[in-house]
């Protein structure tokens, strides 16, 4: 009985908020989506950049990156680099006012103590030799020996929990530290966590219309996955002193749920797909909108057909908008994503936290890019729902060795959670998290970010690159 009450206890305190903080929320992306399409209304074209940006951009191609440099509870420290090569052309191109960059190529290679590989190899053509057709192509190593698994669905939703202990715990460093103790000679550390490999190759060609606004998409992707699982294996645990040991890894939440039948894709096995997609643009400038939307469709098709081992189908529904409200007097952006996502039962269990935006894939809900605050793929099914608010300052401008930077001051509010179907929307239960973020942008391409955000259970630090939408 005092357990029960616990675990009603642990999800009165994750849900608090939520109800409260989605109507604002929704309301907030819905005023911001209406703002952006009312302006975009009055725009000639997408991607029109203001005399000011238009006169900080550089001309022909330049050279930017950095190291990187992460710490999260997911990802222990990590480390790496990433380079871009951009192409912007000159100044009597009509696509330089228009376009981004003409073409841009970034390398990326990155580990972390955790055992997270992620190295990624891209190419964008934004308006490939002057035509209306856009190219992208992305290579991607991932390994990630910790990868998240914490249930599908609104299983995902309970209260932190495993099969040793008699409670649940609100604090998920509570909670790891618990797993970590030896019970009846085994431990649960590796509960929640499983071994990923999977390597990603996707290409696709959109094709703008309507003044640039339109882009009809295809492209093909194909992975493998081999998915290993650490039931019975020895790993680090916790002895009764306190101090580090090892001892066999106790039936982890993934094996449990195979064996129960619930999980398609426990053994992993190749995935070919086929993806189709339609999106509306009216930003003036791709990398760092201060006005106008993009709202997109997408449809990811797996089939025999194609390669692949499983059938499913994925269709992802997002709309995104930033206005300036007062541009003569502040650099300031009202920026909002609100996003939903359907996913037919075959879908592998491992692939069910990807989300096929047309401009990039992204995971979740959970991590950097989606639910900050909560760890990665914290919330995963065959449907997901997230809402983001985010408020961009630029409160300086500056030159340092000929490169044009600025800095941005970005508080956000998160909003998701994952449904076992799409007949069982609702408003209740939504996860919220909330926080900040210092943004560097770098010769206007290029943004650089610091983001900061706490849930009802954790916290996360994230440093990436780009706007999170």
């Amino acid at each position: 009985m005092a357990s029960a009450s616990s675990d009603r206890a642990a999800l009165e305190h994750a849900t608090r908020w939520a109800p409260s903080a989605l109507v604002a929320l929704v309301a907030l992306v819905a005023l911001v989506a209406l703002a952006a399409l009312a302006t975009s209304a009055r725009s000639a074209r997408a991607d029109q950049l203001t005399p000011e940006d238009l006169a900080r951009k550089n001309e022909r191609g330049y050279v930017t990156g950095l190291p990187l440099f992460g710490y999260s509870t997911d990802l222990g420290l990590g480390g790496g680099a990433r380079a871009y090569y951009y192409w912007n052309g000159t100044r009597d191109d009509a696509r330089f006012a228009t376009s981004p960059y003409l073409h841009r190529v970034f390398l990326q290679a990155f580990f972390s103590t955790r055992g997270l590989q992620f190295h990624w190899l891209d190419y964008d053509a934004p308006r490939l030799f002057g035509s209306p057709y856009r190219v992208r192509s992305q290579l991607i190593y991932g390994r990630n020996i910790n990868s998240n698994y914490f249930g599908l669905g609104n299983r995902a939703l309970a209260p932190l929990r495993f099969p040793g202990a008699a409670r649940s715990y609100d604090s998920y460093a509570e909670y790891t530290d618990a797993q970590h103790r030896i019970y009846d000679g085994v431990t649960y550390a590796k509960h929640d966590q499983y071994d990923l490999l999977r390597p990603v190759f996707l290409g696709s060609v959109e094709r703008l219309l309507a003044h640039d606004r339109v882009r009809v998409l295809a492209g093909y992707g194909f992975t493998y996955a081999v998915v290993r699982d650490y039931t019975g294996k020895t790993v680090d645990a916790i002895d009764d002193r306190g101090d580090g040991t090892r001892a066999p890894s106790a039936p982890t939440r993934l094996q449990q749920d195979c064996d129960s039948g619930r999980l398609v894709g426990c053994d992993g096995g190749r995935e070919g797909f086929l993806r189709l997609g339609i999106s509306y643009d009216t930003r003036d400038y791709e990398p760092d909108p201060n006005r106008g939307m993009f709202a997109d469709l997408a449809l990811d098709a797996a089939t025999v057909a194609l390669g692949s081992e499983y059938d499913y189908l994925r269709l992802l529904g997002a709309i995104r908008g930033y206005v300036s409200p007062a541009p003569a007097r502040a650099d300031l952006v009202l920026a909002g994503r609100a996003l939903l996502q359907f996913q037919t039962a075959g879908t592998p269990f491992y692939s069910q936290d990807s989300l096929p935006f047309t401009e990039d894939f992204r995971s979740g809900l959970g991590g950097h890019r989606t639910l900050r605050g909560y760890r990665q793929n914290r919330f995963v099914g065959r449907t997901m729902a997230a809402l983001t608010g985010e408020v961009r300052w630029t409160f300086t401008r500056f030159a340092l060795l000929r490169q044009k930077f600025a800095l941005i001051a970005v508080p956000f509010l998160d909003l998701g959670r994952s449904f076992d179907h799409a007949g069982e929307l609702t408003t209740s239960g939504w996860r919220t998290s909330y926080g900040g973020a210092l943004r560097i942008s770098w010769n206007l391409a290029t943004v650089i970010t610091v983001d900061y955000g706490r849930s009802a259970e954790d916290a996360g630090v994230y440093i990436n690159f780009g706007h999170m939408f």
